[in-house]
C-alpha cells in the first residue's frame, strides 16, 4: 500500500455521504430565501439581449458560474473530474478541483486531478491544498507541483476546521496560519482564493484576509452539505460514539451563506468573492450577486446531477441554473451582471436582524 493510498477511502467516503439526504443542513438555511429581489413588470428590455458574461481571473466567462471543487485521488474521483471539466468547457464556466494533497504523498493519482485540464483548456482551473498542509509548511517546488498539475490559473487554500475538529483522521492545525498565507501570497506563481468548506467567511476574517493580497475569499457559507453530519455518519461507521455526538451537537454551526457574502463585501471592496454553500438555483445566484458576490459556485447539486444523469445530467443542470439566472435578470430589469447588482431588493428575517446587529451594510 502507498504512503497516500490510505486517504482513498476518506474520498470516496465524502463522495457517497454527501449524496445522502442527511448531509445536508435541517434547521439552518442559507437565508437567500430572506432576500427578496423586485419584480420588474416593465423591464424594458428582451430576454435575449440580458448578457451573463462576466470576468475572472483574467478569464471572460459566459456566466459568472463556478462548478466547485469537490474530489480527487480515487477512480471515481477521475470519472466525475473529467465529466465536470467537460461541462466546464462546454459551458464557458470556471472550474475547482477538491484537496490535492493526496496527490502530494501518492503521485500516481496525479492524473486524477490533471484530467481536468486536458479537457478544460479554455477555462480557469482552481487547485486546492487545506490551510492544515500549509501550516506544515510547502516549499515553493510543492506549489509549484500542485499549480502545474492541473496548470492552474489559482490555488485555493480551504479553511476546513470545523470538519477537521471532528473528522476521526482530523489534523486541526492552525497555529501558523497567517503567517504561511501571507508567505504563500508571494511565493504562488498565481493567484491565491481563500475558501471555507460550509462553515462560512465573517468579516472579521476577511479584514485580515484582505490585507495579504489575496485574489479573492469562497465563503462557503452554512446551509447547504453540512461537513459536520458528514463526518458524524463516518464516525458512526466506524464507532466512534463521542465523535458522532460532537457532530450531531455541531451539526447546525456556520454563518449562513447570505450572510457571509455580506460580511466579506462589507469587509473589502476588492476581494473577488465567489458564493458558494447551498445555493441550488439561477434565482440563488442571482440573489447572492445581488448581495456582493462576483461569482458563484454549485457543487453538491453538481455532483448529484452526475450521479442520476451522467455528463448530461451535468450539463443539463449548470445550463439550468444559466437559463435561471437569465430569466432573473430579465425579470428585474437587469441587462448584464453589474446592472444586477444594483436592482432594489428587500432584506427581511433573520438575515436583516443579523445585517442590523453586525452593522452590515448592503452593497
Amino acid at each position: 500500500m502507498s504512503k497516500g493510498s490510505r486517504h482513498a477511502p476518506r474520498k470516496d467516503d465524502h463522495i457517497f455521504y454527501s449524496l445522502q439526504p442527511d448531509s445536508q443542513f435541517a434547521s439552518k438555511t442559507t437565508w437567500l430565501e430572506c432576500v427578496e429581489l423586485v419584480h420588474n413588470a416593465l423591464p424594458e428590455i428582451d430576454l435575449s439581449q440580458v448578457s451573463l458574461t462576466s470576468e475572472f481571473l483574467g478569464f471572460k466567462l459566459r456566466a459568472p458560474l463556478l462548478i466547485a471543487g469537490m474530489t480527487g485521488g480515487t477512480n471515481l474521483a477521475k470519472k466525475l473530474n473529467k465529466m465536470f471539466a467537460m461541462a466546464a468547457e462546454e459551458l464557458g464556466v470556471a472550474l475547482g478541483v477538491g484537496s490535492q494533497r493526496v496527490a502530494l504523498e501518492a503521485p500516481e493519482v496525479m492524473e486524477t486531478f490533471s484530467i481536468v485540464r486536458e479537457v478544460a483548456v479554455s477555462v480557469p482551473v482552481i487547485a486546492n491544498i487545506g490551510a492544515s498542509q500549509l501550516v506544515e509548511g510547502l516549499s515553493s517546488d510543492t506549489m509549484g507541483v500542485l499549480v502545474d498539475m492541473v496548470d492552474a490559473d489559482a490555488i485555493a487554500v480551504h479553511l476546513n476546521p470545523l470538519q477537521e475538529a471532528l473528522q476521526i483522521e482530523g489534523e486541526a492545525k492552525y497555529a501558523g496560519l497567517i503567517k504561511q498565507l501571507e508567505l504563500l501570497v508571494k511565493q504562488s506563481p498565481v493567484p491565491v482564493i481563500v475558501k471555507e468548506t460550509g462553515a462560512g467567511v465573517s468579516r472579521e476574517v476577511a479584514e485580515i484576509l484582505a490585507t495579504m493580497g489575496i485574489y479573492g475569499v469562497d465563503v462557503g457559507g452554512a446551509g447547504g452539505t453540512s461537513f459536520a453530519r458528514i463526518e458524524g455518519a463516518r464516525a458512526l461507521a466506524k464507532g466512534d460514539r463521542m465523535l458522532l455526538r460532537l457532530s450531531e451537537d455541531f451539526a447546525e454551526w456556520g454563518i449562513p451563506t447570505a450572510a457571509s457574502i455580506i460580511e466579506v463585501r462589507n469587509a473589502s471592496g476588492k476581494l473577488a468573492i465567489v458564493a458558494t454553500g447551498g445555493l441550488r438555483n439561477g434565482i440563488d445566484a442571482a440573489k447572492a450577486l445581488r448581495l456582493g458576490a462576483d461569482t458563484c459556485g454549485f457543487a453538491y447539486p453538481v455532483l448529484r446531477a452526475a450521479f442520476e444523469g451522467g455528463y448530461e445530467g451535468v450539463l443539463n443542470y449548470v445550463r439550468r441554473v444559466m437559463e435561471g439566472l437569465r430569466r432573473a435578470l430579465f425579470l428585474t430589469g437587469a441587462r448584464n451582471i453589474g446592472e444586477i447588482r444594483r436592482v432594489p431588493v428587500v432584506i427581511g428575517g433573520k438575515l436583516r436582524e443579523w445585517v442590523e446587529f453586525r452593522g452590515l451594510k448592503l452593497p
